[in-house]
């Protein structure tokens, strides 16, 4: 295990302040540009306090599934896990789930549409998402786990994929939260990007 456990409450108060403080596994695919939800101009705009996170339904929605998903996946895999938060330094990691031993990490999905959903459709096929691989991948680092496994529940049975870590992303990742950082604390906006521009 690399990085140290930290006692927070995923969704509490603390939590949220642990959260303004570090580098963390969710905000990586929005800070490597390959997040289709939150443009690094966007997360810059939360994180500089000039914008807040908007929490939809989808978002609620898989939150309340998160502790069924969690028991299916165990009956599924004989494999008992803790949701936890590890920090390596700068860098955080909330985790939906982490074996006793460490040596696996668990990333739960639940999305709004079940089955219908398309993210559900590209897991079918063998495929895991290039923003949820970016958050896998930094919450491999932190963690110091062997792999990671990609666990998408429609409320009764779920799809399950591993992910190997990438060394190479890696250092990938943290160049560019060096960048990112660097532009938080000049107080420079990254780069937009067309979706950050509106056509009047």
């Amino acid at each position: 295990m690399m990085g140290k456990i930290i006692q927070l409450v995923q969704g509490s108060p603390e939590w949220h302040a642990h959260r303004t403080l570090h580098r963390n596994a969710s905000e990586t695919a929005a800070v490597m540009g390959d997040d289709p939800y939150t443009t690094p101009y966007q997360l810059w705009m939360v994180r500089s306090g000039r914008a807040e996170v908007a929490v939809t339904p989808p978002m609620r929605y898989g939150t309340q599934l998160e502790p069924a998903a969690r028991a299916a996946y165990e009956a599924l895999t004989g494999r008992v896990v803790q949701p936890l938060v590890m920090v390596d330094g700068d860098y955080s990691a909330s985790l939906d789930g982490l074996t006793l031993d460490g040596s696996l990490a668990i990333e739960i999905k639940c999305p709004y549409n079940g089955r219908k959903s398309a993210l559900w459709q590209e897991v079918e096929e063998e495929r895991v998402p290039r923003h949820y691989w970016w958050q896998l991948q930094h919450q491999l680092m932190v963690s110091g786990a062997d792999s990671a496994h990609f666990y998408v529940f429609d409320g009764n049975e779920g799809l399950l994929r591993t992910v190997e870590p990438d060394r190479q992303a890696w250092e990938a990742l943290r160049g560019a939260w060096d960048r990112f950082m660097t532009d938080l604390q000049d107080d420079v906006p990254p780069q937009l990007t067309e979706r950050d521009c509106q056509t009047r």
